[in-house]
């Protein structure tokens, strides 16, 4: 894995040096924030692998924060908090964190709860050109880490295409990922047409074509310029 990107969201300053110069000696890049708003300021500009959240923050409570701002859809999201009521741990779960640690920390712990929660997500979304694709929840991220809305057969397709990247895949194939193997459901131009909007979608946050016809073949996704 490349070196990771944690944002580190906690507004005790000894607890926020503690924890983010534990995680920099681990080799991970590390970034700060001690509020809602330097959190918020933070990812303008950043798009970090994982937040560790504190959820009694000065200008807001980190999980109605998470759920507000749908953290947990675009990284991995762990809630780090004196807060340990039960209710407490199942809100922070169901506003989309990965997991809840609860202070005092053992840093070696929650070292290896990042690294597990960094190995799913990492399995679960494929990156490619700034884009990202949450296979698991079924999410496209541009790369300015807006969610892009696609129907149920655009993400199949694109889920296709990106598995494979660079390679071209058949329309054969990609008829039978939209129509779960039935092909009375549809035909080959219900591919064509699913493309055609795929790449209306990806061309206004983009800076070229996303998807390329290769003749004869099918389709690629973000193929090296020469085959475009």
């Amino acid at each position: 894995m490349a070196q990771p990107t944690v944002l580190v969201v906690e507004d005790s300053p000894e607890t926020l040096e503690l924890i983010s110069g534990y995680l920099e000696a681990q080799d991970i890049r590390t970034l700060r924030a001690a509020s809602a708003a330097a959190m918020a300021a933070v990812l303008k500009a950043e798009r970090p692998d994982l937040i560790l959240l504190d959820v009694n923050l000065p200008d807001g409570d980190g999980i109605d924060l998470a759920r507000r701002l749908r953290l947990g859809d675009s990284c991995g999201l762990i809630f780090v908090t004196s807060r340990d009521t039960d209710n407490d741990v199942i809100a922070g779960l169901e506003a989309g964190g990965d997991d809840y640690v609860t202070k005092p920390i053992n840093l070696g712990a929650l070292h290896a709860r990042i690294r597990s929660v960094l190995r799913r997500t990492s399995d679960s979304v494929i990156s490619f050109d700034g884009w990202s694709l949450d296979i698991i929840r079924r999410e496209l991220f541009q790369p300015d880490g807006r969610m892009l809305d696609l129907t149920w057969g655009e993400f199949n397709i694109l889920a296709a295409l990106a598995a494979q990247r660079p390679q071209p895949v058949p329309r054969d194939y990609l008829l039978d990922v939209i129509s779960n193997r039935d092909p009375r459901k549809v035909s080959a131009h219900t591919v064509d047409t699913l493309i055609s909007r795929l790449r209306s979608k990806m061309q206004a946050a983009s800076s070229r074509p996303m998807i390329a016809t290769i003749r004869g073949v099918g389709y690629a996704l973000s193929p090296p310029a020469d085959e475009a």
